[in-house]
C-alpha cells in the first residue's frame, strides 16, 4: 500500500531519480494505492542537464511496493523500494527501457 506524499523510484531510464506522489486515481477519496494503480506525481530529483525539470507533474503506474503483499495462492512478497513507471501519454513509458523486477 502506498499513500499520498510518499517518495518513489522510477523503473525506467528517463533520468529521474525520485518522485513524490500527490494523487492516486480510482475514486475521489482514494487514500492508498496498490501495485497497478495510476498515480499523479511531481519530480523531486533528476540527473543534471535533464530534459525533465524539477517540479514537473506527470502520471505513472505503481509497480512495486514495500508493503507485504499476499496472493490467493499463498505467496507473500515485498520489495526494497516503492517503484513506478512514468508515462508520456496513456500507457507509453517515458524511458526507452525498464530495469528491475516487475511482477
Amino acid at each position: 500500500m502506498i499513500q499520498k506524499l510518499s517518495l518513489c523510484v522510477p523503473l525506467d531510464r528517463c533520468g529521474v531519480w525520485s518522485v513524490k506522489i500527490f494523487h492516486i486515481y480510482n475514486g475521489f477519496f482514494h487514500k492508498q494505492g496498490k501495485p497497478g494503480n495510476f498515480i499523479k506525481c511531481s519530480i523531486k530529483k533528476t540527473k543534471p542537464n535533464n530534459q525533465i525539470q524539477l517540479g514537473f507533474k506527470t502520471k505513472g503506474i505503481l509497480i512495486n511496493s514495500r508493503f507485504l503483499l499476499k496472493k490467493k495462492d499463498g505467496i507473500k512478497y515485498c520489495f526494497k523500494y516503492n517503484t513506478i513507471v512514468l508515462l508520456k501519454k496513456r500507457l507509453t513509458p517515458r524511458g526507452r527501457e525498464l530495469y528491475g523486477v516487475i511482477p
